[in-house]
């Protein structure tokens, strides 16, 4: 008996050492609170309800999943301790107290223009603001078996579509780049992404385990057929035009069909990091339903390749024109599939409603020790294992895909010479904009010489930045009538000319921009 109690002690011990070695292993965030992942997670739940402007209402399961920067600190003891810090890392992380912060000045943000209603209140250039990371929340769009398909909660970060103002798809874009940690010949501007980028700074090694990789279906923009590019195998994307709109699958989701249609389950708001990088909050001191909701960008096309759609803060997604590629104001909500059978790398978080209300569990206690380089790759520079986009070796492969992706093309150089625009100082003439009948848009211009056709565009800002439906016209061409388009809104159009020479496309300067509330 006595033999059995000293076995029986020095097998508890050994446990007690063995789980202090695995909780405060170096570099390594732990989740101190246990919070049960075992709950059962269910699909999106879908009510009618005349009181939503979507006319539904819907509820979706969430879960804890990985860590990121997102609330400010700005006061206490703490903000002391950060302002005086040294040993900040390369990525401008840092450890304190068993607690990780980042730290931000506007000159490092994606957008630095801080002085308009909506932008996040920079001071000066220099002066560094701090942001805790904190368990991310995820919504599940879908759950089978142990597939759980997931979307950010709220933006997290704010990322051009595409560094350069240039045709790209998904497969060549920068953000895809950045989202998974790719080198530089995966993307068009030639960036290497290995070593500062999402993947590796929002999850440890044994979450991004967790995650499988997904042959992602990058299909034509619907409304304008832009081609779609390459498939790609990714561990991180976004969501494309019919994972949201125009589909069952995005009816499946919560989603309502019609792209147009302000639909609640397609807002966002962003971190207050995303914020200060650069993400726009709607602000209106008339109309507040809207506030604090944003601009989220979709991986899919636009209604030309130099566009990518975007989900605005009404929850429309604007008739699929989308908005250009360097638009540096549009939040980032990444998506995954995650493997569920790795039920130690997340946790249950309760739910959150399309009409705002939330019924939230909390968040696990995350606990680092020492200071951690955050953003590290494994796959350094521009290996294969970084730069493959074709052959999938991740044991956690989606297996509810079947298309064979493949491989993007490298960037071209950048040190190709430019030629010259024949028609740079050439403009577009609008001659009339007016709204004939109910939803309609009737638009006249002037017939020009010795072009190829004409680039019409049309949207809800004055300043056409955002949100923008664009129709392209050959050259005989001079009026067109757009439907359906909001009643009792006021729409803004501009025009420009353009040429073909050979495979280049060349545009002349934006007409006068003429505006008309629609009957």
């Amino acid at each position: 008996m006595k033999k059995t109690w000293k076995l029986l002690k020095t097998l508890n011990i050994l446990l007690v050492v063995i789980f202090i070695f695995e909780l405060f292993s170096t570099g390594t965030a732990r989740n101190l609170k246990t919070v049960s992942a075992a709950t059962t997670l269910n699909n999106p739940k879908i009510v009618s309800d005349s009181s939503m402007e979507a006319g539904q209402k819907v509820t979706w399961d969430c879960v804890w999943f990985g860590a990121y920067p997102q609330n400010e600190v700005t006061d206490g003891t703490i903000y002391t301790a950060l302002k005086n810090a040294t040993g900040w890392d390369k990525n401008n992380d840092i450890v304190i107290n068993g607690s990780k912060y980042r730290r931000l000045r506007r000159k490092d943000a994606t957008c630095t223009y801080s002085s308009g209603v909506g932008t996040y209140n920079w001071d000066d250039d220099e002066t560094y603001h701090y942001f805790k990371y904190e368990p991310i929340k995820w919504r599940v769009l879908n759950e089978s078996g142990n597939d759980a398909f997931l979307l950010a909660d709220v933006a997290l970060d704010d990322q051009k579509y595409n560094a350069e103002y240039t045709a790209v798809t998904w497969a060549t874009s920068s953000i895809r780049s950045w989202l998974n940690g790719y080198g530089s010949s995966v993307n068009q501007p030639g960036t290497d992404y290995s070593g500062k980028n999402f993947i590796n700074t929002a999850f440890t090694v044994s979450q991004k385990n967790a995650i499988y990789t997904t042959n992602v279906i990058n299909n034509n923009n619907v409304s304008y057929g832009t081609a779609g590019g390459s498939n790609t195998s990714d561990k991180i994307f976004l969501l494309s035009e019919s994972e949201i709109c125009n589909t069952d699958t995005a009816t499946k989701y919560g989603f309502v069909t019609y792209d147009l249609t302000d639909d609640e389950a397609k807002r966002s708001h962003c971190s207050t990091y995303a914020h200060a990088m650069g993400t726009d909050r709607y602000i209106n001191v008339v109309d507040t339903k809207y506030n604090e909701n944003i601009d989220w960008w979709l991986r899919s096309p636009g209604s030309d390749s130099s566009l990518a759609i975007s989900v605005d803060y009404k929850g429309g997604s604007w008739g699929s024109g989308g908005s250009y590629v360097r638009e540096d104001t549009n939040g980032v909500r990444p998506a995954m599939h995650l493997n569920l059978a790795s039920s130690d790398t997340y946790s249950y978080a309760g739910t959150v409603c399309s009409d705002g209300t939330k019924n939230e569990v909390a968040a696990p206690d995350l606990k680092y020790e020492n200071p951690i380089p955050s953003g590290e790759n494994t796959n350094k520079g521009n290996s294969s294992s970084t730069e493959n986009t074709n052959k999938n070796t991740d044991k956690n492969t989606n297996k509810n895909t079947t298309t064979s992706p493949s491989k993007p093309k490298p960037a071209a150089s950048s040190t190709k010479k430019k030629p010259s625009n024949p028609i740079a100082s050439l403009s577009g003439v609008l001659k009339s904009v007016k709204s004939p009948a109910k939803n309609t848009l009737a638009i006249k211009w002037k017939k020009l010489n010795k072009v190829t056709g004409y680039q019409v565009q049309i949207s809800l800002k004055s300043n056409l930045k955002k949100g923008t439906i664009q129709r392209t016209f050959k050259q005989k061409v001079t009026t067109t009538k757009v439907m359906p388009l909001k009643k009792k809104k006021r729409y803004y159009v501009r025009i420009r000319p353009y040429i073909k020479n050979d495979s280049k496309k060349y545009y002349g300067k934006w007409s006068k921009i003429k505006s008309v509330k629609i009957k």
